[in-house]
Parts: structure tokens; C-alpha cells; sequence
């Protein structure tokens, strides 16, 4: 498919490497010819220098006969009236980035009359993230499939664990809990289990259930922790907003520091309830002060990633509280990860994986990607398949029967309100919900999956 993507910052380069490597056709606008250079000289893609709005380098850009058009510039107002044009010009979907919480609260207001097929709000996408992660203290990260029906969550088994040196059958047959571990990392190396796998103290392990099951896991393991009535936020940009307000509506205490005197003001204003400091929240005098010791959760989002990493260790090393750590680089997440830090959250990541899924979407209309997620630093891709028509090779046969690739699991199947953590006996039906994980393959169709 041909796409065009206007705007080459850290959201617009990501998805123009993402969509290039799953094979389609991408050109890039941009105003800035040495971000361009970069791109032109790492990816496969075709780079335009010019002003996204004018509709003449959207001619050149050809997006008349574009799939997707997705505005990924800073600047909202850009990016809707982008979109605006490239409908006008011709192009099928248009996808705009927007970031302003007055802004996005109007769009399904407003979303025919621009044309828009997809809005997506990497801020608010985070803060969800985060939020899920609060929820479930004791995971490094938490997905959700089939509107929260199903989680997947990433966990590092500590040296005590009751379920160490076992295998994956053993552990499965002790237990009356309905769950699967889809995935594990050890060392730099990934693995799709099979029941023979024996887990060893520091694996990462990605375990699918519902979130009662997830509980009743941590339970066994002994690693179940105090839920979280407090959090300590660094940050009041656009991702603290969206988190301060969701933490607030759940009944959390909330303490927000931002050194930049305005957004202070704006937050204390919007929210009452919230204790909102101006400080610098790298001095470490100032976080003693306001009680991190005392935190049941920390999370470090403010737009440095260097800041957050800082300010996360010296949490991680003079508290009991929860750390999250948002990071956009790329090159850090995994340095971040070697030094202890468990949870990463990264906006381009998550903003790049919504796009993923909707344009995977497109491919095909029988078994309908729902949602993508990228986990294990990004190895492993997590893939939600509805099933909408009939497939002979596929439906109504027992998973033991089928011929799947290798390094592919089906890891949960949901059908109605009920949530199937998969055995050799179990049949996928018309209408289900599909979740796969697969560790070298990417899919479209859920059809895909077969030898």
C-alpha cells in the first residue's frame, strides 16, 4: 500500500521504519532536510522536503493515490488541516497525531467533517499504559485484549520464586489457575515455551489470563504487593495531565512535581485534589521532601530521558515504590533494562503499534486484526484476531490438529464473556477473539499462522 507521512520527528521516522519494513510503499514530508537525510539514509522510503499544508507538495508526494495519509507533525492544528487536504487531494484514510486534551476530546465531534479515519493521542495511549501498570504493581508491563477481558503480563521471576526449575507442564498441573506463559526472555535470548521449557530465576515471562487469574498467579508466587494509594509523578506535561486526571478518578493521592511554573498552575487549577509542587524533581533533597520514601508508586515522564532514568534509580534504590519510566529512545531502553529499571513505557512504541494494527486491518476482512502489541523489547509481537468468516482449515478443528508454524502460540481464545486459556482440545469458533504471539513471523490474517 502507498502512504505518506508528513512529519519526520520521532513519532513520523518510527512508523515510516515500521510501515517500510512490513513492505509498503512510504513517502516522507517533511520541512527539515537533514531529519530527511537521516531517514533517506537508514530506511527504504521516499523523502519530499517541503510544508505538509501545501497542497502542492502533497501533489508531489502523490497522495491522491495514497492508502493511508498520517500527520505526525508537533502541531495539532497542522495535522488536522493536513489531513483536510490529503481527503480533498484524493487519498483513501487519513490518520492525524493529536496531542492537546481540549483537541481531542472534540474529534468524534469533528472526525467525519475532516475525513479523519484514525486519531490517535500518544500522550493519552501512555497514560493508559502507565495506568495499567498501577493497577497490577507487581507486573513490568500489562496489554490488555478483547476490552480488558484478557491481559498479558510481563513478569521477572525473582531468585525465591516457588515456580523455579520447573517445567511449564509441572507448574500447570499444580495449579488450578487458568493460565498460559506465552513467552520468556533469558538473557538476550526469547523463547515460545513449550510444556517441557523450565523456567530459571531472572527469566522475563509473559503470562496470559484474566486479570483474576493474574492475581491468582502472583498469589502462588508470592510476589503479590500492596495496591497502590499513592503516586509521586515527575512531569506535568500532556502524558502527567491525562495520568494525574485517571489516577484521581480511581481514588489515588496524587503528587505532582513540574518545575515549569505555568503548567504548575494550570495543573493545580484543573485539579484540586491533586498536591502539585514547582520543583526540579532530578534534586534528590527535593524528592526526600516531599516523601518518595513514602510513595507506593514513581513515575518519571517528563520530556528528558536521561532526567527520568536518574530520577527512577535513585527511587528504585531509596523506596518500596513502584518505578515507572517513560523513554523514548530507542537506544535506551534496553541499556535501562541491563541496569535494573523493570518498567519501560515508550510512547513511540505504543503510538507506532496503534497505527500497525489499523493498517494491518485493512489487509483483509475476514479475520480482522483488533490490536497489536510489541513485548520482550520489542522481539515478540502479541496480535488480536476477530474471527468474521468461516475458515475451513481453521475453525472447528482442535489446536492439536492443526499445522501451526513454528515459534507461534495461541494464547488465548475469548467467545462472549468467556475467556479460554487454550488446550490441544480447544476449537476456534466463528466470532472469537484470537490472541497469537509470535516471535518471528507478522500477520495480517490470522490464516497466516498455518504451515
Amino acid at each position: 500500500m502507498k502512504m505518506v507521512i508528513i512529519g519526520n520527528g520521532k513519532a513520523g521516522s518510527s512508523l515510516a521504519s515500521m510501515l517500510s519494513n512490513e513492505g509498503h510503499d512510504v513517502t516522507v514530508i517533511d520541512i527539515n532536510p537533514s531529519a530527511l537525510e537521516r531517514t533517506q539514509n537508514t530506511e527504504d522510503v521516499m523523502c519530499i522536503e517541503g510544508n505538509g499544508i501545501d497542497k502542492d507538495v502533497q501533489k508531489d508526494a502523490a497522495v491522491n493515490k495514497a492508502g493511508i495519509v498520517i500527520a505526525a507533525t508537533p502541531y495539532d492544528e497542522v495535522n488536522l488541516l493536513c489531513c483536510l487536504i490529503a481527503k480533498k487531494l484524493g487519498a483513501k484514510r487519513t490518520i492525524s497525531r493529536v496531542r492537546n486534551p481540549e483537541y481531542y476530546k472534540q474529534i468524534d465531534f469533528i472526525r467525519d467533517d475532516l475525513g479523519l479515519s484514525m486519531a490517535i493521542n500518544p500522550e493519552g495511549i501512555t497514560a493508559d499504559e502507565i495506568l495499567r501498570v498501577l493497577i497490577t504493581p507487581e507486573a513490568a508491563k500489562v496489554e490488555v485484549f478483547e476490552k480488558g477481558k484478557m491481559e498479558l503480563v510481563e513478569y521477572k521471576i525473582p531468585d525465591n520464586s516457588p515456580i523455579l526449575d520447573c517445567s511449564l507442564l509441572e507448574i500447570y498441573k499444580r495449579t488450578r489457575i487458568k493460565f498460559l506463559i506465552c513467552a520468556v526472555q533469558r538473557d538476550n535470548e526469547i523463547y515460545i515455551p513449550g510444556g517441557n521449557f523450565i523456567l530459571r530465576s531472572g527469566d522475563r515471562i509473559n503470562i496470559a489470563a484474566t486479570h483474576k487469574d493474574i492475581e491468582q498467579f502472583f498469589k502462588m508466587c508470592g510476589s503479590i504487593k500492596d495496591k497502590v494509594k499513592s503516586c509521586m509523578i515527575v512531569g506535568g506535561g500532556r502524558v502527567g495531565y491525562y495520568l494525574t486526571r485517571n489516577l484521581l478518578a480511581m481514588g489515588m493521592h496524587v503528587k505532582v512535581i513540574e518545575k515549569d511554573l505555568e503548567k504548575c498552575r494550570q495543573l493545580a487549577q484543573m485539579f484540586p485534589k491533586a498536591s502539585v509542587i514547582h520543583g526540579d524533581g532530578t534534586d534528590q533533597d527535593m524528592l526526600n521532601e516531599e516523601g518518595i520514601r513514602d510513595a507506593d508508586a514513581f513515575v518519571a515522564i517528563t520530556g528528558i530521558d536521561e532526567e527520568n532514568i536518574i530520577m527512577s534509580l535513585y527511587a528504585k534504590n531509596n523506596s518500596n515504590a513502584k518505578v515507572v519510566t517513560k523513554i523514548n529512545r530507542e537506544s535506551y531502553v534496553g541499556l535501562s533494562s541491563q541496569i535494573g529499571l523493570d518498567c519501560i513505557i515508550s510512547p513511540k512504541y505504543l503510538t507506532t503499534n496503534s497505527v500497525l494494527a489499523y493498517v494491518r486491518s485493512l489487509d483483509n476482512t475476514e479475520s480482522n486484526i483488533e490490536s497489536i502489541y510489541h513485548i520482550v523489547d520489542n522481539r515478540v509481537e502479541a496480535a488480536e484476531f476477530r474471527i468474521r468468516e468461516n475458515i475451513p482449515r481453521l475453525l472447528g478443528i482442535p489446536l492439536k490438529e492443526l499445522k501451526i508454524k513454528k515459534n507461534i502460540l495461541i494464547c488465548s481464545v475469548v467467545r462472549g464473556r468467556q475467556v479460554i486459556i487454550p488446550d490441544g482440545n480447544t476449537c476456534i469458533e466463528l466470532n472469537d477473539s484470537v490472541v497469537v504471539v509470535s516471535k518471528e513471523h507478522r500477520f495480517s490474517d490470522i490464516r497466516e499462522i498455518l504451515e
